[in-house]
């Protein structure tokens, strides 16, 4: 990993919250052509259940037009996110539930450990990208339509998250070590991830697993993001193939994509 993390880079992009965590402009990057992804236009974090009034103060001057929030029907009820009454973004999440009960069944199996679990997550980064495609796709075209500023989101600002910002950095054709880096600097959260865990319905069954076991689990690990872009570029050969046959997305609207970040 570069030091992407103690850049001052990194610093400027990252919202600092007292009620949420892992909120950050995607913007800044330079790309392969020597253009840079605009600052100001996509933001990504974590679920946004806690934030404070002063966090909300925060938020409303960044101007967001669209939060796309990326958690199934159950996250969003256990933990619903705080808007200010007078936002003005609109906000949009998919009408679907979700599942842990694999994962869960498989951290607290009997002979699980931090290995098997660390194998198991390079496993679901194989699926995910797949499994989440009808909310990327909504998420894409709002970009390409001009809905900038745009939040997105899931829980931990990690997986769901994590991929879409790496899909999307990689489209608009920042440096895949760049884009891995980027993804890395969830780590920075890791502890306010690990209290997500502890406190959710949904681990509960971890309860009696030691935590070195399911860790695994909340890190943002390299084998996690490139499992991803193997299984992409293997079975579509590149980030693009995968957003047209995918995703569903036109030339036109990648072109737009790239023409609404990209200065």
């Amino acid at each position: 990993m570069t030091d992407i993390m103690n850049s001052s880079l990194a610093g400027r992009r990252i919202l600092h919250l007292a009620g949420g965590h892992n909120f950050r402009d995607i913007g800044g990057y330079v790309t392969v052509e020597g253009r840079r992804v605009g600052a100001g236009r996509v933001y990504r974090s974590a679920n946004l259940a806690r934030l404070t009034d002063e966090d909300l103060d925060l938020v409303a001057a960044l101007k967001i037009r669209v939060i796309v929030d990326l958690r199934d029907n159950r996250e969003r009820r256990r933990r619903p996110s705080r808007h200010a009454t007078d936002a003005g973004y609109e906000v949009w999440a998919r009408d679907h539930e979700g599942s842990t009960a694999n994962l869960v069944a498989a951290l607290a199996a009997a002979g699980a450990t931090a290995e098997t679990s660390r194998q198991k997550m390079v496993e679901i980064y194989k699926h995910l990208a797949y499994e989440q495609a009808e909310s990327y796709t909504e998420l894409f075209r709002r970009i390409a339509r001009g809905d900038v500023p745009l939040l997105f989101h899931c829980a931990a600002g990690k997986d769901r998250t994590g991929i879409a910002a790496a899909l999307l950095l990689d489209i608009l054709g920042v440096p895949r070590e760049v884009v891995i880096d980027d993804y890395l600097l969830t780590e920075h959260f890791f502890e306010q991830n690990l209290a997500l865990v502890m406190t959710d319905f949904e681990t509960h069954a971890l309860k009696d697993v030691e935590p070195a076991v399911w860790a695994p689990m909340m890190h943002a690990e390299r084998a996690y993001i490139e499992s991803m872009f193997a299984t992409v570029e293997a079975r579509h050969g590149s980030v693009e193939g995968f957003l047209r046959e995918v995703i569903g997305l036109g030339g036109d609207e990648i072109g737009a994509v790239r023409g609404a970040l990209l200065e």
